[in-house]
């Protein structure tokens, strides 16, 4: 019996669809800069911006298999080169026009909080493990109504460390006590939620969505292709 169920967040609980290439997003981007006083070609904010994540990519702070970008720190260094030293509200808020502005759609599958609900009524721990920027997920849990459901939120921003990298299993375990011996991992990702969990021993539950990698075979005990959420609740 799982006493503890750990849940990716976008693409398992939440259907978003984002668009970073959208040459829209960085002209208004340049907008917010050019509100702080600095004036910056969208086209050259898109390109720093890229040559700041390779950068980031291939020098990580901590060392692992798989690290998060820190993208407040993109925009630092981005404000840097315009003679601007920008301060913590400035850096979040930033952050969060990035995401508003290349977001085209956001809300959570069908079953979501029904489910949510019902592990909780069965006394089960509920944990999330997800890949992102602090700053805009927990305010898109909060704006769909997750937060209260979590025991526990272990966002890959936070410890600078993402899935499949154990390391950011072995993170929220540590943060949160928690016993991966009796959970299962929930993801739509065979690569990161999947064999993220089986490197670490964990069972695993491929829920298979609209925002799922290409592919037709997952290596993992449970497995729901049909989209029905509430499916997890027969997993026991």
């Amino acid at each position: 019996m799982y006493k503890t169920y750990i849940f990716d967040l976008y693409g398992t609980l939440i259907d978003i669809h984002t668009d970073e290439e959208d040459p829209a997003v960085w002209e208004k981007l340049s907008y917010h800069f050019l509100y702080s006083g600095y004036a910056i070609e969208p086209d050259t904010l898109r390109a720093q911006y890229r040559k700041e994540v390779t950068q980031q990519i291939s020098a990580p702070v901590i060392e692992c298999q798989f690290p998060e970008l820190n993208i407040p720190l993109i925009f630092k260094n981005i404000a840097s080169t315009l003679g601007f030293n920008p301060d913590e509200k400035w850096l979040d808020e930033t952050v969060r026009w990035f995401r508003l502005l290349s977001m085209r759609s956001l809300k959570l599958y069908d079953g979501v909080i029904e489910t949510l609900s019902t592990l909780r009524d069965r006394n089960k721990k509920i944990y999330l493990l997800s890949n992102g920027q602090e700053t805009f997920v927990k305010a898109e849990m909060c704006i769909l109504g997750l937060t209260e459901f979590f025991d526990g939120i272990a966002i890959s921003s936070k410890p600078g460390i993402c899935k499949p990298d154990p390391l950011f299993y072995a993170y929220l375990a540590d943060t949160f006590k928690v016993d991966l011996s009796s959970a299962i991992m929930i993801g739509n990702d065979a690569t990161t939620d999947i064999a993220g969990a089986k490197r670490m021993g964990m069972d695993a539950c491929y829920y298979h969505s609209n925002c799922s990698p290409d592919t037709e075979t997952v290596d993992c005990k449970h497995q729901i292709w049909d989209g029905n959420f509430r499916r997890i609740l027969e997993i026991v």
